[in-house]
C-alpha cells in the first residue's frame, strides 16, 4: 500500500511550481499551411513571437466536480525552437504533473511508487531533452497555482507524462526556427475541443454511475447487503463519486463499498474523532477499527484503509482485496468520504431507517 499512498501524497508535500520565463520575441509572419490552418513562423535568428503555447494539465468539469478530466488538452502540439510552452492546471481539483524524462527514464511503475518526483525539478535554460526536467505535482491545495513553462533548444520529438495518472501522455514537436508551427489560437482551440471531447464522457459515466440500480442481496434474516461502488473511470476520466446510493436502507442491513474503478479510494467515517487529513499519513492505509467487516456507531472511526483499483480494467486484484462491508446496526446518518478524492467532492452518506 506504499505505492498507493505515495499515488496521492501531492497534498502533504509543499512544492512550488517553477515558472521558467524564455525567449524573445523578435518578429513573426503568419502563413497557411498546407491544410489551410493557420501557423507561425518566425524570422531568421528570431524566436516565436506568437506567445506562449498554453496546454491545460486535466481539469474538473465546474458543473461536476466529480468528473475529473485525466489528459493534456490538447495532447499534441507543435512549436518552434525557442518557443515557450505553458501548462497551466487551472480549474483541476486533482494533482497532475509535466514530467519530461531522459533517455533511459520512465515513469514509475505503480504509479506514484517515487516521490522524489512529486518536488518539481525546472528546467536551467532551453530543454534539450537529456535529463529531467519536472513541474512536481499541483495544485497543491486551494490556492492559485503559478503555469509551468518550458521552452525547446533544438528541434526534436519530446514526450511527457503524469507520474500518477499513466494515461496522461502528450507529445511536444519542435522544428526549428523559420518552419511552420501552430499557433497559440490553434493550439488552443484543439485543447478546447478535446476538453469538451473528454467532459462529456467523463458526464455520461457519471450519469451511468449514479442511475444504476442499488445492489441489494436479501439475507434469511430479512435483512439486506448493499453494495456501493466507488467511483468509475473511463480512458479518459477518473468518476469521483459514490454511488448507487441505496435509499431504502434499513437498520440492521450491511453495506459493502467495492472499488471497480481505475483509482485507490476509501470510505472513512471519522464521526467524533479527528480526521485524516494528508494522504501521505500511514493511517490512510490502515482498516479501522480492524479488517473487514466492521459494525458501525456514530463515534468512533472507521476506515476502509487504501482500496486498490482495478487495474489494468479487469485484472486488477480479487474483488476481495477491494472491498470493505459495514454493518448499520442503528438507525441514523453516516457521512464518509474518500480521503484521496475529498477536493473533489468525493463523500456521501448512509441514511438508514
Amino acid at each position: 500500500m506504499a505505492a498507493l499512498r505515495s499515488h496521492r501524497r501531492a497534498t502533504a508535500l509543499a512544492v512550488t511550481a517553477a515558472v521558467l520565463l524564455l525567449g524573445a520575441a523578435c518578429g513573426k509572419s503568419d502563413t497557411k499551411g498546407a491544410s489551410g490552418s493557420t501557423t507561425s513562423t518566425a524570422k531568421a535568428g528570431g524566436v516565436v513571437a506568437d506567445g506562449p503555447v498554453v496546454i491545460q494539465a486535466g481539469i474538473n468539469d465546474p458543473a461536476q466536480r466529480a468528473v475529473a478530466v485525466l489528459q493534456y488538452m490538447p495532447a499534441k502540439a507543435t512549436v518552434a525552437v525557442g518557443q515557450t510552452v505553458r501548462w497551466t492546471w487551472d480549474g483541476t481539483s486533482e494533482p497532475h504533473s509535466v514530467t519530461f524524462f531522459p533517455p533511459g527514464q520512465s515513469a514509475p511503475s505503480p504509479p506514484g511508487s517515487d516521490p522524489t518526483l512529486f518536488a518539481p525539478t525546472p528546467a536551467t535554460g532551453l530543454y534539450d531533452g537529456s535529463t529531467l526536467v519536472n513541474s512536481g505535482l499541483a495544485p497543491q491545495g486551494p490556492g492559485a497555482v503559478p503555469p509551468f513553462e518550458v521552452a525547446f533548444a533544438k528541434p526534436g520529438s519530446y514526450g511527457y507524462s503524469c507520474v500518477i495518472h499513466p494515461q496522461m501522455m502528450g507529445t511536444i514537436t519542435v522544428v526549428p526556427v523559420g518552419q511552420a508551427a501552430e499557433t497559440a489560437a490553434a493550439v488552443k482551440t484543439r485543447g478546447d475541443q478535446e476538453k469538451g471531447q473528454w467532459l462529456a464522457e467523463g458526464n455520461q459515466a457519471l450519469q451511468k454511475l449514479q442511475s444504476a440500480v442499488p445492489v441489494g442481496t436479501k439475507n434469511s434474516t430479512g435483512t439486506t447487503n448493499w453494495k456501493i461502488e466507488m467511483g468509475a473511470s473511463t480512458p479518459h476520466t477518473d468518476i469521483l463519486a459514490f454511488a448507487p446510493v441505496p435509499a431504502n436502507l434499513k437498520h440492521g442491513d450491511k453495506v459493502t463499498f467495492v472499488n471497480n474503478s481505475g483509482a485507490p479510494h476509501t470510505a472513512s467515517f471519522f464521526n467524533k474523532q479527528p480526521p485524516i487529513e494528508s494522504p501521505s499519513d500511514p493511517a490512510i492505509d490502515k482498516a479501522a477499527p480492524g479488517p473487514s467487516p466492521q459494525t458501525l456507531n456514530s463515534t468512533d472511526l472507521f476506515n476502509t484503509g487504501t482500496l486498490p483499483p482495478d487495474a489494468p480494467p479487469g485484472a486488477g486484484p480479487p474483488e476481495a482485496a477491494r472491498s470493505f462491508t459495514f454493518a448499520v446496526p442503528t438507525a441514523g446518518d453516516y457521512q464518509y468520504l474518500c480521503i484521496y478524492h475529498s477536493p473533489s467532492g468525493m463523500a456521501g452518506v448512509i441514511k438508514a431507517s
